[in-house]
């Protein structure tokens, strides 16, 4: 029995060993950069593991921090900010790309250039940028207030403001793969189904609706699950605008995950956060394709 198990186990090596050389520079990073850490992550959320101690406890990581009010709003905060910027992102990315598809030669390539110049700027950049617009005194933003006869606004210190005032510069910076995804998943429709919808009538807010947004869904189901993801770990933005503030209002999971481990120096409590995180991201990517997935033939 034992060498007919090793028979097939050398005819399994001979027959795709070679093609697992060829996935080794692949899966050896991938393994030793994301598997290894997370199998950590899950190991030490069962122990006390600080700079001083590291003991097991079992699973009192996850009572203790499941009691958290604070970590329980971040919950809720996580998901505002999911709310708020993926529907907006790929609402306003398919209209824009609907826009630009019609627009033929450079122009088109000059407008998403535009929108895919955030994805190119660093960071620090980036923020920067946005707080010229927010500034309390010299905000470009308050000067159009002011223009207009309104008075200032201090965007990131205001509890109701904050979170917009961050979902707004994640739309803006998120926009430029969204459309080029999408112009390309258009330029996949055959153009015999819009000149049957236009010999029927069909105006282009009809053509829009019923023909290019339902051909697109693939397209849109993979944006909707990459950018409930990358919402789900914003925290360089959080941190750079808000510090989390004010009052906690803009203290995401990551925030939170982050600021357990570098500033409390509790590291397996950022690593149950780290589980608990993964877990509901899991969760969503899950329920997602389940409802949003669609066999697409044309």
């Amino acid at each position: 029995m034992i060498k007919g198990a090793r028979s097939k186990m050398n005819k399994y090596i001979r027959k795709y060993g070679v093609s697992y050389l060829f996935l080794l520079p692949f899966l050896a990073p991938f393994i030793l950069f994301t598997i290894y850490p997370l199998a950590n992550a899950f190991i030490y959320s069962f122990y006390k593991y600080n700079l001083k101690t590291f003991r097991f406890i079992g699973i009192e990581n996850y009572i203790k921090i499941l009691s958290e009010p604070l970590f329980r709003k971040s919950i809720l905060i996580t998901f505002y900010f999911v709310i708020g910027a993926v529907p907006s992102i790929l609402i306003i990315s398919i209209i824009l790309s609907a826009i630009l598809f019609k627009i033929q030669g450079k122009l088109r390539t000059i407008f998403m250039g535009i929108f895919y110049l955030p994805y190119v700027t660093s960071t620090i950049t980036f923020v920067l940028s946005w707080k010229l617009v927010y500034d309390y005194r010299y905000g470009i933003l308050n000067s159009i207030m002011n223009m207009m006869g309104l008075e200032d606004v201090n965007w990131l210190a205001n509890p109701n403001l904050a979170i917009p005032a961050i979902v707004a510069m994640i739309v803006y910076g998120t926009l430029g793969v969204p459309i080029i995804l999408y112009i390309s998943a258009m330029a996949g429709i055959p153009e015999t189904l819009y000149e049957a919808a236009r010999i029927d009538g069909a105006s282009e807010w009809q053509t829009l609706w019923k023909i290019t947004i339902p051909l697109i869904m693939p397209t849109t189901l993979y944006l909707m699950i990459v950018l409930t993801i990358g919402v789900f770990q914003t925290f360089i933005l959080v941190y750079l605008m808000t510090g989390g503030g004010p009052f906690y209002k803009t203290t995401t999971m990551s925030y939170f995950m982050i600021r357990e481990a570098f500033q409390n120096s509790n590291y397996g409590m950022a690593s149950a956060v780290g589980v608990i995180f993964l877990g509901i991201i899991s969760v969503m990517a899950v329920l997602q394709y389940k409802y949003f997935s669609r066999d697409i033939e044309y």
